[in-house]
């Protein structure tokens, strides 16, 4: 996760502020920098978009993000910038990060909260946040695992953000999405020019008793080195 921002951001004198602050964070990674970041951007003083966690994982995960700063960078109090940027009413809500990147380029809001790969599809600026906040380390599941967010579906913990493809049962082209997977597993060295982190060799999560159940292009997977099991779903 990062906190994107536009061209109408830097437009705006109090926003231009922040997205500095951020900078100086980014290169000092000191606590107190990281401070001044989140208290301005909770502030109220500029409009945070954060999509609705129901509808989209990136708006749930936009909130663990916040609750792991706040334990981080306000003395271990999860709530800190969660709460004031609830108290003053800054975030603005939307179906998907997606929806709200228009708004953030017209200048409706000032921030936003998406996925690195996502802002750097749309070629809008970034602060890049630590790696104990930003949901991007395999390695720190149990730290993110501290986190959680409840709302009408229940309670989710955070957890690293890992990217997986399937083809649903119902899927009428199959042949097809068996194409699309081989690509995708023969070509996903691709994918770190949009900053996500590619595995050495793709990995085969499956239920199926014996690989003999697998599709035959996912066995031919297996068997060249590109795909490894790596445990049921």
């Amino acid at each position: 996760m990062v906190v994107a921002y536009s061209n109408a951001t830097m437009a705006n004198s109090a926003a231009s502020n922040m997205v500095s602050l951020g900078q100086t964070a980014e290169k000092s990674n000191a606590t107190s920098d990281w401070n001044a970041f989140y208290t301005a951007l909770t502030s109220g003083s500029v409009k945070v978009g954060i999509s609705n966690p129901l509808a989209d994982p990136g708006g749930l995960r936009g909130w663990l993000v916040l609750e792991a700063a706040g334990y981080l960078y306000s003395a271990g109090n999860q709530s800190a910038y969660v709460s004031q940027l609830l108290k003053v009413q800054g975030n603005v809500t939307g179906a998907s990060s997606a929806a709200l990147v228009a708004p953030l380029q017209s200048g409706q809001i000032q921030f936003l909260f998406i996925y690195k790969s996502a802002a750097i599809s749309d070629g809008i600026g970034y602060i890049t946040l630590d790696n104990h906040v930003n949901l991007s380390n395999p390695r720190l599941a149990g730290y993110y695992s501290m986190f959680s967010y409840t709302d009408s579906a229940g309670k989710t913990g955070g957890a690293p953000i890992v990217l997986v493809v399937t083809i649903p049962m119902s899927s009428v082209n199959t042949a097809e999405a068996l194409e699309f997977v081989q690509y995708l597993v023969k070509n996903m060295g691709s994918l770190s020019a949009y900053g996500l982190v590619i595995p050495t060799t793709a990995l085969l999560y499956s239920s199926l008793s014996s690989t003999s159940e697998l599709p035959q292009p996912i066995q031919a997977l297996l068997a060249q080195g590109l795909l490894v099991q790596n445990g049921p779903i």
